[in-house]
């Protein structure tokens, strides 16, 4: 019964909050505040239970083929993640939302998003999971065009886009898994998945596109810059810290679960993380406004987590490292992430403005927020003695054990060149924002942010530093369930972290990432103009995988096939009319003067021609486009 109030105790949160908040917004918002509080209650209250056997429930007749929930310790930790984080933001959000238009409609799409994210992470049927995940996108789409002005617009439209296409090209995999295994429920399906042959991998990649797109994973991340510096900030807090690791937890679940760890496809996952990991932080570079840079940085270190599931099916026998890495990194990022939005959030409320060449030294006498900021950016890091260090120093250890020879120098190189990125491009914030002098911005500004808006900040960074003090926190969380991701864990995992060779091994990595920023971003970037000094963007002028590649071949297919079916569609009239006339030719009928079978005893002949020559267009293409589906099916499944 806890499962289902999990997810209808938002939506009544939602209904109550928008009608309340019509009236008077402090009580919607202590509405909204207590529901949230409710949530994280009630998961902390099913700790006991989780932890000695899953709690399941199945409610028949629900979507056709009923509600499957299951909650066991892997769940536990993104369900209390999501809950944490989501109550800490809405704290955040009363405060960040003052000067905000339609804070009764963004509020209650806030819950609506929260209901369908816990359940994406308690389904244990893949089609509730896909429900859920499609619930999600539409009500956070809500959450990005909330400032309701063009640029917001057109972010949500190709959000919302890419959303439903590769929500499409999912379902398309749901049904072919349904009709090839004869079952959709996650622990069933690695066991018959293996005897489809080939067509496992069709059905695969076909699931892992649409949590690919919210995973932020190369090549489709082209929504990323545009999408999280148009939504609020709380809104992009949960965006990069909860909703992109739903996209997570859906690839976890196809890798792992439903692909059985296959090794070509962890193969190619792990190309990709890769690719997610050096595109990321090397755009993020370039960018001036600090929730784009932090928008490329959540790519990178989403690529880091995907690397680490894309080792739990490469490691064989001791892929354990692997799985804690990635789970590990998976909280790491929802909580420093979250920290950082929050304090870039924070500057906006009082400057309205994010371009680092316009508010570069604002923060230079702000001590809380300088602490607040450098204290998520060094978790970003993997400073050590903050939480990042834990979960790199395991996937790199995960990495190193995977690979021998010169494969292993060729990825020690580029995660190190990644890691590299990632301090040179926050250094890059902090120095601008919090080291260099402006006398324009004077005073502490104190007026302006409220306790609501940095007791959230402060608990998370307490987070992070608990963490790094306690490394097997959540370690000891995962060992009492050892039927994780359907592997057996040995329930016991012991590493030194805090080694020398572990240590060291940072610390390098920190200075080489000093050296990129020094010698690459201020001597490269950093040019003066006028009496000043700004940095540029040359990447604004480069290739641009959305409006250089997407747009022109979405135009060219969509234009092909118009003339495609324009010609087949001109065929079959051609056809049509001629089959009429030699039908005529032989019976000497004319057809005209049969009367329609039906009550009004109208002829054929009555009927306007523009509306029967238009009606025969339209069904002709429907027609056409139905055949044409048809055959790509046929294809598809014969595959």
């Amino acid at each position: 019964m806890y499962l289902i109030i999990m997810i209808i105790l938002p939506l009544i949160g939602s209904l109550v909050g928008y009608i309340v908040g019509r009236k008077n917004e402090r009580l919607r918002n202590l509405v909204i505040d207590i529901v949230t509080g409710m949530e994280i209650f009630l998961v902390i209250m099913m700790y006991p239970s989780v932890s000695k056997q899953p709690i399941e429930i199945f409610i028949p007749h629900v979507m056709g083929i009923g509600l499957y929930l299951k909650m066991d310790m892997m769940r536990y930790i993104f369900v209390f993640l999501t809950c944490f984080i989501w109550f800490l933001t809405t704290i955040y959000s009363t405060q960040y939302l003052i000067k905000h238009n339609h804070r009764n409609r963004y509020y209650a799409f806030f819950m609506l998003t929260l209901s369908s994210t816990v359940g994406i992470f308690i389904s244990e049927n893949i089609l509730n999971l896909f429900t859920f995940f499609e619930m999600m996108a539409f009500t956070s789409y809500m959450l990005v065009i909330h400032d309701d002005d063009v640029y917001s617009h057109e972010a949500g439209k190709i959000y919302l886009g890419m959303s439903i296409a590769s929500g499409m090209i999912t379902l398309m995999g749901i049904l072919l898994l349904f009709d090839y295994t004869n079952t959709l429920n996650i622990s069933e399906i690695s066991s018959v998945i293996d005897s489809i042959g080939g067509m496992k991998y069709t059905i695969g990649f076909s699931l892992m596109i649409g949590f690919a797109v919210k995973a932020c994973m190369f090549p489709l991340h082209v929504w990323l810059p545009k999408v999280y510096p148009a939504a609020p900030t709380p809104a992009t807090a949960v965006l990069s810290g909860i909703l992109a690791k739903a996209g997570v937890y859906g690839i976890m679940i196809v890798s792992i679960c439903i692909m059985g760890n296959d090794k070509l496809f962890c193969e190619i996952l792990l190309i990709l993380s890769f690719m997610s990991m050096f595109v990321g932080g090397f755009l993020a570079m370039f960018q001036r406004n600090i929730k784009r840079i932090l928008a490329y940085s959540s790519m990178s270190q989403l690529g880091y987590i995907l690397m680490g599931v894309a080792l739990i099916g490469l490691l064989g026998e001791h892929k354990e490292i692997a799985i804690y890495g990635s789970m590990y990194h998976i909280v790491n990022h929802g909580l420093f992430k979250v920290l950082l939005f929050m304090v870039a959030g924070t500057i906006y409320m009082i400057l309205d403005e994010l371009s680092i060449n316009k508010i570069y030294g604002f923060g230079k006498h702000k001590n809380l927020l300088k602490v607040l900021f450098l204290i998520g950016m060094l978790g970003v890091i993997g400073m050590p003695g903050f939480n990042g260090f834990i979960s790199k120093t395991m996937l790199h250890h995960a990495l190193s054990e995977s690979f021998h020879g010169k494969e292993v120098i060729i990825l020690e190189i580029l995660f190190t060149m990644c890691s590299s990125f990632t301090v040179a491009y926050l250094l890059k914030i902090f120095v601008s924002i919090f080291v260099v002098k402006n006398d324009e911005f004077k005073g502490q500004y104190k007026a302006k942010i409220k306790k609501r808006a940095l007791i959230p900040m402060i608990i998370l960074s307490i987070s992070i530093i608990y963490i790094a003090i306690n490394p097997s926190f959540l370690i000891n969380i995962m060992n009492k369930d050892y039927m994780f991701f359907n592997i057996h864990l040995s329930g016991y995992f012991d590493m030194k972290f805090y080694s020398i060779d572990n240590i060291r091994s940072s610390i390098i990595t920190i200075l080489l990432g000093v050296g990129v920023y020094v010698l690459f971003i201020r001597k490269y970037l950093l040019v003066k103009e006028r009496e000043s000094k700004v940095y540029k963007n040359p990447s604004l002028i480069w290739f641009n995988l959305e409006n250089d590649f997407y747009r022109p071949v979405c135009k060219l297919v969509y234009r092909v096939l118009s003339i495609g079916f324009s010609a087949i569609d001109t065929f079959v009239v051609s056809l049509v009319k001629s089959t009429d006339k030699r039908i005529k030719e032989i019976a000497d009928v004319e057809m005209s003067n049969i009367k329609c079978a039906n009550k009004t005893g109208y002829k054929l002949s009555d009927i306007p021609k523009e509306i029967g020559s238009h009606l025969n267009s339209i069904t002709y293409s429907v027609f056409i486009i139905g055949f044409v589906l048809v055959i790509i099916t046929i294809i598809l499944i014969g595959l």
